[in-house]
């Protein structure tokens, strides 16, 4: 079976418009914040942009896993740290000098962590856990969490919205579509 650019975008698209596009998309968010690698808006972003009606929706059903995956990784710091926890640390890369560093900037930034943990390429599974590690009080790490994913999808939604126009004519000139 031989594979296009055509013919993967119109696989994309297909997706997009059919009913699993949305419970595929908050379960994949769900599963990489919580224990899954990957990039959180793998599956969101040309989801959104085969089909941008449904872009709100699925940015909001993105938010509302990747915050319920955040809490799960909370909470298996939280109850599970030396069985679970420090070794799923290790398959993200981070050791125990790296976990002592972010027990130690956990006390000292505790909420500022998690919410620049949710808008960079800092991993968020490794500081959600940490967080329920160190015993970070669940009342300020939700809501660091909450407002760290909502102000992310909100700028995603944001862009995209932005870039309607160009990225119409990107996608359109490379599958050799008219614009």
């Amino acid at each position: 079976m031989s594979w296009s650019l055509p013919a993967l975008w119109a696989a994309v698209e297909r997706f997009a418009h059919a009913r699993g596009a949305v419970p595929t998309t908050f379960a994949w968010n769900l599963s990489q914040a919580s224990v899954v690698p990957g990039p959180s808006e793998l599956l969101m972003l040309p989801l959104a942009i085969a089909d941008p009606e449904r872009t709100n929706v699925l940015a909001t059903v993105a938010c509302l896993g990747s915050v319920l995956g955040g809490t799960l990784a909370y909470w298996l710091g939280a109850v599970a740290f030396d069985p679970v926890g420090r070794p799923l640390l290790a398959l993200l890369g981070v050791g125990d000098a790296g976990i002592a560093r972010a027990i130690e900037l956990m006390a000292r930034y505790g909420w500022l962590l998690i919410v620049s943990s949710t808008l960079t390429p800092i991993s968020s599974k490794a500081i959600m856990i940490t967080a329920g590690a160190t015993g970070l009080p669940f009342p300020g790490f939700f809501a660091a969490l909450v407002a760290g994913r909502v102000l992310r999808y909100t700028l995603i939604v944001g862009l995209l919205r932005a870039s309607a126009g160009p990225m119409h004519q990107l996608r359109a000139k490379l599958l050799d579509r008219r614009a």
